[in-house]
């Protein structure tokens, strides 16, 4: 880990090698046991005891964990809805206890999502919140994010109130990124939230200021973090009118300009103001000055000592740029 003194592992004892070396060959022994089950189309509640055995030891045994939904499946008890209610509530609870001790797994994200789907009356509220704690312990784990889209998604389905879910869900991405402006499972959650958001409250322009002073926070914060400007990007790319994507743009480049008093030689302020201008005389032709033209040049010739592992490019847009503004390229 970073900050930390790398600790030389000693050397195990003979006891501890000949235990370990017991702890493997159970492994195999219940590994093969399972597979020559599966092999042999057992669905029995034995079985599905092997299987759990199995998964608290290795949780990335895709073919176990469709093997298990194949013995759940198969049981007598599966067709009575209170007795699989019962079942899949502990296998829930199984789900909690070892997807903390590895949240990045795909295959426990999939089991729980079959799980939540073939449950008679499940609660998604209370998963909502079980999720957010998950979150809590892992705030960037992309499936802990795409596991909640999926919950939410049956939530708003499943309430009258479609509306409020979703802007419950906002804030909950306005105080994730508040927390860590850097979280990108975050900023992209609320980039799929925005547009219903936008809809909803039938106020664009106050929507899009407070996205912008989100935004501002966010660079403020950290400029070289990419998460918000690519958001920003964003912002732009889903105006509906060039009015609004020069009035973005201009806030932008105000923005920008603010922040480069504070910290002139920050890579990422000075390419995405190259970007602004460039962006806005694509849109507006005569949007910008002169003066403002070579004041993009001449950030582009600053960024290749700024910046010298990225030159070429900084060549390139010079050449590019200069080739569109003629004389001021010199």
């Amino acid at each position: 880990m970073h900050g930390r003194r790398r600790q030389h592992e000693r050397e195990p004892t003979a006891d501890e090698k000949a235990q370990a070396q017991q702890r493997v060959e159970r492994y195999c022994a219940l590994s093969t046991q399972v597979a020559e089950l599966k092999a042999a189309n057992t669905y029995t509640v034995e079985a599905l005891s092997l299987t759990k055995q199995l998964l608290e030891q290795n949780t990335e045994l895709h073919s176990v964990w469709n093997y298990r939904r194949q013995i759940f499946m198969h049981l007598d008890s599966w067709q009575d809805m209170d007795a699989r209610q019962q079942a899949l509530e502990r296998e829930l609870a199984f789900l909690l206890e070892i997807i903390t001790k590895n949240i990045k797994s795909y295959w426990m994200w999939n089991h729980r999502v079959w799980a939540l789907g073939a449950l008679p009356r499940p609660e998604w509220q209370r998963e909502l919140g079980l999720v957010a704690k998950l979150l809590a312990l892992d705030a960037r784990n992309y499936h802990g994010w795409n596991y909640r889209r999926f919950v939410v998604a049956h939530l708003r389905a499943a309430r009258e109130d479609a509306g409020a879910v979703d802007e419950q869900e906002f804030a909950f991405t306005t105080e994730q990124i508040t927390r860590d402006c850097a979280n990108h499972a975050a900023w992209h959650n609320r980039s799929k939230l925005l547009p219903a958001i936008l809809a909803q409250r039938g106020e664009p322009q106050a929507v899009l200021q407070a996205e912008t002073d989100l935004i501002l926070n966010a660079i403020y914060t950290d400029p070289d973090d990419q998460n918000a400007w690519l958001y920003y990007d964003w912002l732009l790319d889903i105006q509906t009118s060039d009015t609004d994507r020069v009035r973005l743009l201009r806030g932008k480049v105000a923005a920008i300009r603010e922040l480069l008093e504070l910290e002139e030689d920050g890579k990422w302020p000075l390419v995405e103001l190259v970007g602004a201008f460039a962006e806005l005389d694509k849109l507006q032709p005569g949007a910008v000055t002169d003066a403002e033209k070579g004041e993009a040049l001449e950030t582009l010739r600053r960024l290749k000592s700024i910046d010298p592992l990225h030159i070429g490019r900084y060549t390139d847009m010079l050449r590019t740029l200069g080739g569109r503004w003629g004389s001021l390229a010199t």
